[in-house]
């Protein structure tokens, strides 16, 4: 197993999330290098732009003038960057506040600020994938999409 899953389990051994996790779960982690090489690339890449989630010219984003029309009241700086894996930090406070109206009974609960999926497809097959062994049962209402099948049944092996 990679040192920083062994980091990352043994950080969490005697939780409940660590009882929950599946074999992927556990060997799963985020490499440390990731966002220090993007930032030491943005910082000293000046012949060619190859960084983190977004090509650039002159400075500025490339996008494509149909895309940048359907939202005018951004700039191209605000719209096209590439968003922190996590998302975008004052979106998901903005989002938990939300929640907390929406759910008083977290009010004065622990819970952490949500992270971003691309959909409810992305964040099933993630939980899936963090939580699921094979040949773990699952119980699911008898009209789903379809391609939750392959999630559970093929992808993560459930059953």
């Amino acid at each position: 197993m990679n040192p920083i899953a062994q980091e990352l389990n043994s950080a969490l051994a005697g939780t409940v999330v660590s009882q929950l996790l599946s074999e992927f779960g556990k060997r799963f982690y985020f490499p440390k290098g990731i966002v220090s090489q993007a930032g030491e690339a943005k910082e000293k890449a000046h012949k060619f732009n190859a960084t983190v989630g977004m090509a650039t010219i002159k400075g500025s984003p490339m996008y494509l003038e149909s895309v940048r029309e359907q939202v005018p009241g951004l700039t191209p700086a605000q719209m096209f960057p590439y968003a922190p894996t996590p998302g975008v930090p004052e979106l998901r406070k903005k989002w938990r506040e939300e929640m907390d109206v929406k759910n008083p009974s977290l009010k004065g609960k622990l819970t952490s600020l949500p992270l971003v999926t691309s959909g409810l497809t992305h964040g099933i097959s993630t939980v899936a994938d963090m939580f699921l062994n094979a040949g773990d049962p699952i119980i699911i209402p008898d009209m789903f999409w379809g391609n939750y099948t392959l999630i559970f049944e093929g992808r993560n092996r459930a059953s």
